[in-house]
């Protein structure tokens, strides 16, 4: 009996000794293959690029999939900063990474049910995943996004997480960091989000599909009033704030007539510029580099030629077979530019605009597209 006793003692031992042996070689390699946190001092997200006209107002933005203009810290709203915090993360000010207490509750619930129900991660350790892991939800993963949470936290201040944090992250389809997420909601800045706004911007962070504010407004709604009453409790909002934001509608851009901040102008005129642009600044740093690009063009003018000739001409038609530009100039500067399907059909417009100010001083010539000096309508281009 003592020794079937001591050979399965034996057997426990030796299978203990290698797990231990197989667990330490896993974690070894994991922290072994870990990217250098310290590039996150330097790291910076590929930024759209804003083309504005001469008076500084955006005629449009210029991206690949991301939608993301880059904000600093000062220029976003304390409301939205203190909503995402409630929502997010309440001890983000107290941990140095790794809110250990909510890891915890976050490996009760999963285990559970059985699933990855519930993250537990803080803004640090989702900072980590995006800028230097993938989405994909196994222990490995968790082990690494643990061990770089707590390094980042020792290379970097609690404001510049929070910065990168709020500039990485997604808000919705192709909609990242939080002024383009301000723009795309509700067509402002970030630095102008309300209480209420702030904090519906917060609620969709968890999961911006389910929390599609056209979609799924009304569980959006209750999650935003959850988040208003965690800041209450926070003592992040006054009483008054808070029953002014619960009062207070939230207006999002679609609901809006008049836009301030187009996203992506598709029309004929500013395909054209583009095109040119890229000649300009090459493709990937045109989308990609966060440029901001001032042209000679004035916005209430390019406004004025499409409501003028739209009057008279199948726009829609006329923007897929055009042939040329209509180019409307104030000495020396391109002021504005409309397609037009040929040199008869330029001569019509010239004259039509005319007839509407016979006073002006404008001078207007049709062109063919490649003949633009692309080069001249930029006033001001840096990143």
């Amino acid at each position: 009996m003592r020794k079937i006793v001591k050979r399965v003692f034996k057997v426990v031992v030796l299978v203990a000794v290698l797990i231990l042996i197989v667990l330490g070689a896993w974690i070894g390699w994991t922290v072994y293959s870990l990217p250098d946190a310290k590039l996150i001092a330097t790291y910076r997200p590929e930024e759209s690029t804003e083309v504005l006209d001469r008076n500084g107002i955006v005629l449009t933005h210029l991206m690949v999939d991301e939608f993301r203009i880059w904000a600093p810290l000062s220029e976003i709203s304390t409301n939205l900063q203190m909503a995402v915090i409630a929502a997010e993360d309440d001890t983000f000010f107290q941990h140095e990474g790794i809110n250990y207490k909510a890891a915890w509750e976050a490996l009760k619930e999963d285990l559970k049910k059985k699933r990855y129900a519930r993250g537990g991660s803080t803004i640090t350790q989702q900072l980590v995943k995006n800028v230097f892991l993938t989405k994909e939800k196994t222990i490995t993963r968790k082990l690494k996004e643990f061990i770089l949470a707590r390094r980042v936290e020792e290379v970097l201040s609690k404001r510049r997480i929070l910065e990168l944090y709020l500039n990485e992250v997604e808000w919705g389809p192709g909609v990242y960091g939080a002024e383009a997420a301000a723009r795309y909601y509700f067509d402002k800045h970030a630095a102008d989000l309300t209480p209420g706004e702030g904090a519906m911007l917060a609620a969709m962070l968890v999961n911006p599909e389910r929390f599609d504010p056209e979609k799924r407004y009304k569980r959006l709604k209750h999650r935003q009033e959850l988040i208003l009453n965690l800041m209450r409790v926070d003592r992040l909002l006054a009483l008054e704030e808070y029953e002014e934001a619960l009062a207070t509608p939230v207006v999002f851009r679609y609901e809006k007539i008049e836009q301030q901040f187009p996203i992506e102008d598709e029309s004929c005129p500013l395909r054209f510029l583009r095109t040119g642009l890229m000649e300009i600044v090459g493709g990937a740093r045109l989308y990609q580099a966060g440029h901001k690009i001032r042209t000679t063009l004035d916005a209430g003018l390019q406004q004025y030629l499409q409501e003028q000739l739209s009057q008279w001409s199948d726009r829609s038609a006329q923007a897929e077979a055009s042939t040329g530009l209509l180019l409307v100039e104030e000495g020396d500067k391109i002021r504005g530019m409309a397609c037009i399907g040929g040199l008869e059909e330029g001569v019509k417009a010239i004259d039509l605009l005319k007839e509407q100010e016979p006073d002006s001083a404008r001078a207007y010539q049709v062109v063919e597209p490649r003949r633009v000096v692309w080069k001249n309508l930029v006033v001001h281009s840096r990143e």
